[in-house]
């Protein structure tokens, strides 16, 4: 099979904010498999903040990209070649496939076939997928939301962001985004149903800190943080006694090279004194239990307790773009690139199986807790 594989290079370590300089397109030709291998088609990209830790020499939950590697990303993709008796050509897979047209692995304990009876392909990169689980186990596990407490979530407007909201919405919580405009602040509240929304940009610490303040007249009980940095900052004097932070992203920060150039204001005399728990988030700490949240995120879409939005641009050549989108909090929905459509006929999935877990009569909920064992449902 002699095919042409185009690529997004990493070119170098950005000093600060990666730029357009940080990728490279480049395209190559496929080597022939060896024992255990299998090629991958991708069908779609997923573009992340976690991306950004990613290009740093720094400790990390993640693996760092090193340069002239094609950039990581996670992706849908469908096997078109296997050489691996656990893989099937035809199936379609979660994994980090990265920034390219075609992958070649060997790995089926952090590749996973999905099930398109379940949800379609796309939104396993989204709310059946990184996002939902992100939301899902981080919230509930975390979070501990209680029905009349008040959450605030940076990088509201988001596709982790929306998710946990639209999840606290149905368990009672008031909700709060902190956005980046004002017209994002309108857009969240009508699409997402924030009780309220705070834009920080133009605005100082004090500033946003007074906005936060007439947003959240009963204080904050947990504050949802995809941002780090100054934004966080300014949530330190609203916490109420016992209040949770759940720690899941840097965006904040990503024009910083090293994180440990963040200063600000220590948060120290705060959590001891209202005894707040402070606790970072990866969703790898979660993958035996991924499934169970999948499964109950599915049977919400389906029953529309929970809505997907998703963004999507076309063509290798777009994922640049569509990163920047994401980083600059331009995206409107989750952001993804599309590169190619799944070939029904070739996918061996049960996808009967799929459709029964989350119909109508299916215990999904008790199914769902069994596997993942969360601390609520909704």
């Amino acid at each position: 099979m002699n095919l042409t594989n185009n690529v997004i290079r990493f070119t170098d370590r950005p000093e600060g904010r990666p730029t357009a300089e940080t990728f490279a397109f480049d395209s190559e030709t496929i080597r022939p498999l060896l024992n255990n291998e299998f090629l991958v088609k991708n069908l779609y990209l997923s573009m992340d903040p976690a991306l950004v830790g990613r290009m740093r020499k720094e400790d990390n939950y993640a693996e760092s990209v090193e340069p002239g590697e094609v950039m990581h990303a996670y992706a849908i993709g469908q096997v078109i070649q296997s050489n691996n008796k656990k893989v099937k050509v035809g199936e379609v897979r979660f994994g980090r496939f990265d920034m390219q047209e075609y992958a070649i692995s060997n790995d089926t304990e952090n590749t996973k076939a999905i099930n398109l009876g379940l949800a379609d392909p796309s939104w396993y990169l989204s709310l059946v997928g990184i996002t939902g689980a992100t939301a899902y186990f981080s919230l509930f596990d975390i979070g501990q939301p209680k029905r009349g407490e008040t959450i605030v979530i940076s990088a509201g407007g988001s596709s982790v962001g929306s998710t946990v909201a639209q999840m606290a919405k149905k368990v009672g919580c008031r909700t709060v985004a902190i956005v980046s405009t004002e017209e994002k602040a309108k857009q969240v509240i009508a699409d997402w149903g924030y009780d309220a929304a705070v834009c920080y940009r133009g605005k100082s610490t004090e500033e946003l800190e007074k906005q936060l303040a007439l947003a959240c007249p009963r204080g904050v009980d947990i504050y949802y943080d995809n941002t780090s940095g100054d934004i966080s900052e300014a949530l330190l004097d609203l916490y109420n006694e016992n209040a949770r932070i759940v720690v899941v992203g840097r965006l904040g920060i990503s024009h910083l090279p090293d994180t440990r150039l963040d200063t600000g204001r220590r948060d120290n005399n705060v959590i001891l004194s209202k005894r707040i728990k402070k606790q970072g988030f990866v969703l790898l700490d979660y993958q035996s239990k991924i499934m169970g949240a999948v499964i109950q995120i599915a049977k919400w879409i389906k029953q529309g307790d929970l809505k997907i939005k998703e963004d999507i641009l076309h063509g290798i050549d777009k994922t640049p773009e569509a990163f920047f989108r994401m980083l600059d909090g331009k995206n409107d929905g989750k952001q993804l690139v599309k590169l190619a459509d799944v070939n029904h006929q070739l996918d061996p999935s049960p996808r009967w199986l799929g459709a029964h877990l989350i119909s109508k009569r299916f215990p999904t909920s008790i199914l769902a807790l069994m596997i993942s064992r969360t601390r609520t449902s909704i």
